[in-house]
């Protein structure tokens, strides 16, 4: 099961002794699997650094399920980042899997935020749960 242990947040020293990393760090590291330095990409960096992010996603029907997703802090866009989504009302159900950190990069800056939470983009879901791959 994942947990939260080994992970550090942005802003304080690793566990391991190493400084966080900071946007200015990663911008030339992430740009080519942006398309370029622009500021769109350094607000999805903030996003990436904070190490979660909660959202509401909603169901057909009305419903609606509130969910955390947590990851471990990355360092370098290809580098594998270990995920975990929890669902507060439904402890039982998590979902631990690995990306490549520029994938997680983009399904965070396609985060929907026209709201206090926000949601997660209709391709992370379908990578998740049906498997299907985009072409993030």
């Amino acid at each position: 099961m994942f947990t939260r242990e080994g992970m550090h947040d942005a802003g304080a020293p690793a566990g391991d002794g190493t400084a966080s990393v900071s946007t200015a760090v990663l911008l030339p590291l992430f740009a080519p699997y942006w398309g370029g330095l622009e500021p769109a990409l350094e607000q999805a960096l903030l996003v990436l650094l904070q190490g979660s992010f909660a959202g509401v996603r909603r169901l057909d029907g009305g419903e609606r399920r509130t969910y955390l997703l947590q990851w471990a802090a990355a360092r370098a866009p290809l580098e594998p980042t270990r995920c975990a989504l929890t669902f507060p009302e439904h402890p039982a159900i998590q979902y631990d899997f690995a990306m490549p950190a520029h994938r997680l990069l983009r399904w965070l800056a396609g985060a929907q935020t026209s709201e206090p939470t926000g949601d997660l983009p209709d391709d992370f879901w379908q990578w998740l749960i049906l498997g299907e791959e985009t072409s993030t």
